[in-house]
């Protein structure tokens, strides 16, 4: 399924954002553009990943540039998040950070294991899946051909809207977000509110000097809420 607002696909291989760009304040890719590697990186995660983070999401995927990617296991030390690379260039990469424990879950949903056997995706462990989306995805990156639509249940998408998509292809949502919406489109409002406001919390965290990993602790979170 490709993405909705702030998601769209600009060409094979480049930056591309699976996040939307709302919320105010200081432009977040502004914000990117401040300090050394490290920081920038840390800036991209709060920016892009922050409901995974907050282990209110599945996983995300974001475009990095390789040098920012080295510093991955250093960033994201000690924390709950894993990555895995679906595809690189010689300047950037796409990575997709997920929570393994929460998206072990979403996938062995009865529902959802039906729809990715009929991708080739039965019998295999989280690590199998993932190697077959990096697989189908990297092609899909570099030589065109079928766009890998089941990265949206590996996104936490609902699947309604994963095979509403399939069917109209890619038109007449009802309402467009972090993806697009052929189904309940008040359950995704409230979804992508609360995946605004995470998002500007750990952004406004990370801009104030807060790691990363501190940032996304739940004690950080209630914190803020309460007005930090």
């Amino acid at each position: 399924m490709r993405a909705g607002r702030g998601e769209e696909k600009q060409h094979r291989c480049c930056p591309l954002s699976y996040q939307q760009q709302g919320g105010s304040g200081r432009n977040p890719e502004e914000l990117l553009l401040m300090g050394g590697a490290r920081e920038k990186l840390e800036r991209l995660l709060a920016s892009h990943c922050a409901p995974v983070l907050f282990r209110k999401k599945t996983a995300n995927l974001v475009a990095a540039e390789q040098e920012l990617a080295a510093y991955l296991p250093e960033v994201l030390a000690g924390s709950r998040i894993s990555w895995i690379k679906l595809c690189s260039c010689r300047k950037y990469c796409h990575l997709l950070f997920y929570d393994r424990e929460r998206l072990e879950r979403y996938l062995e949903k009865e529902e959802h294991q039906e729809f990715l056997r009929a991708y080739g995706y039965e019998g295999r462990e989280l690590p199998e899946k993932l190697q077959l989306l990096a697989e189908r995805y990297e092609g899909y990156q570099k030589r065109g051909g079928e766009f890998p639509h089941e990265i949206g249940l590996f996104l936490e998408y609902p699947l309604e809207d994963i095979e509403g998509f399939i069917l109209h292809q890619g038109k007449d949502a009802l309402e467009c977000g972090y993806w697009k919406v052929y189904g309940n489109v008040d359950r995704a409002r409230e979804v992508f509110r609360l995946y605004d406001r995470l998002r500007q919390t750990l952004t406004a965290l990370v801009a104030a000097g807060v790691s990363l990993k501190e940032g996304a602790a739940e004690s950080a979170w209630q914190t803020y809420q309460q007005g930090y």
